[in-house]
């Protein structure tokens, strides 16, 4: 009779996280892995074949339960202004002071894990389709001009929470964030 799995492995991943958003995929050993997750080292390898295997499945875990449930805060009001500012003070408590995980990961693995690059690129395309959509649920309902550029304005907003990610330990506060948005929706193009 096979043996039954003593750990659930969706909280061995959220116990890594703290450590890998910390240290990053070079500086987290394997050791350290296990022992802040009470993961062992024969049930690791039977669900991941390496530490890269298992930081991709990490990174997709921090996707799925972090990142993207953020995208509910484009949802919550018909001002676009005021739902693109709660997802990015949502999206700022996620990071303040520990950073993130996908920025962290891109930045150290990026160039040579495809795996990698595919999860980023996929979760900033859902990123950006998100912004697209309200920006033009606003125009749908007069808040915002036609002449604005949903897309182009989607593409700044994206690239906000981008850089907002790589440099959240010297972002020097809010205003920076309510600058910008400010700005997208004062462009006309």
């Amino acid at each position: 009779m096979p043996q039954q799995v003593k750990y659930d492995l969706e909280r061995v991943l959220e116990m890594a996280l703290p450590l890998a958003i910390e240290r990053g995929y070079r500086a987290c050993s394997m050791h350290s892995l296990i022992k802040d997750t009470g993961f062992n080292r024969r049930a690791f390898y039977i669900h991941f074949k390496n530490k890269e295997d298992f930081f991709e499945a990490l990174l997709n875990h921090y996707l799925q339960n972090h990142l993207l449930p953020l995208n509910q805060y484009l949802h919550i009001s018909a001002d676009a202004q005021e739902s693109i500012q709660a997802y990015f003070n949502q999206y700022q408590q996620l990071i303040a002071s520990k950073g993130c995980l996908l920025s962290k990961l891109i930045v150290e693995m990026g160039r040579s894990n495809h795996a990698m690059q595919h999860q980023a690129r996929w979760f900033y395309d859902q990123l950006q389709l998100e912004f697209i959509a309200l920006i033009e649920r606003a125009q749908n309902s007069g808040a915002l001009g036609t002449n604005i550029n949903a897309e182009q304005q989607a593409l700044k907003l994206t690239c906000l929470a981008q850089g907002f990610a790589i440099s959240s330990h010297i972002i020097q506060g809010q205003e920076d964030i309510a600058l910008m948005i400010a700005s997208v929706f004062s462009l006309s193009s």
